[in-house]
C-alpha cells in the first residue's frame, strides 16, 4: 500500500468522495480511509475484490481435494 496515494482521511472522503471513488476505480487499488489518524475502513474496487475471491475459491478447492 502506497501511503501517499492509498490512504485518505475521513475528511478528504467526506469533502470529495466522488473524486476518491473515481481514483479507486481508475487505479484499481484499495484505499484506506482513516479517522482521527486510525485506520477506519478500506474501500476496494469491485473487480479487485472479485479477482481475490476467485483466487481464494481456487485455493480452497485445491486444499479440499
Amino acid at each position: 500500500m502506497d501511503i501517499q496515494n492509498d490512504v485518505r482521511t475521513l475528511q478528504e472522503f467526506v469533502v470529495d468522495s466522488e473524486s476518491v471513488i473515481r481514483d479507486i476505480q481508475s487505479n484499481q487499488r484499495p484505499v484506506m480511509v482513516t479517522s482521527n489518524g486510525e485506520p477506519g475502513v478500506v474501500i476496494i474496487p469491485a473487480d479487485f475484490m472479485s479477482s481475490k475471491l476467485k483466487a481464494l475459491k481456487a485455493i480452497c478447492d485445491l486444499s479440499s481435494e
